[in-house]
């Protein structure tokens, strides 16, 4: 998978379910290149830390294993975050 400006190619923990999602969500790999050069948010996820990024212009966050550097949420208008 390609991605653009010379990014390192995005890494999914699952990439069916999260594909599905990100066309269900609004979501296209630029978007979520962009949202991950923001400040990440540290978050519990459910195995470990977490980073969020939150995309500058959608608000919608992405949410990534600390450990691994695997996406594993995109998230859709609405989302709430706690």
């Amino acid at each position: 998978m390609a991605s653009d400006a010379g990014f390192m190619p995005l890494r999914f923990n699952n990439p069916v379910k999260l594909r599905r999602q990100m066309s269900q969500r609004g979501w296209t790999e630029v978007q979520i290149l962009e949202a991950m050069q923001t400040k990440p948010i540290s978050v519990p996820g459910k195995l470990g830390p977490a980073l969020r990024y939150v995309h500058p212009v959608t608000g919608k966050s992405v949410v990534v294993d600390a450990m691994t550097g695997e996406i594993f949420h995109v998230g859709g208008e609405g989302f709430r975050y706690g």
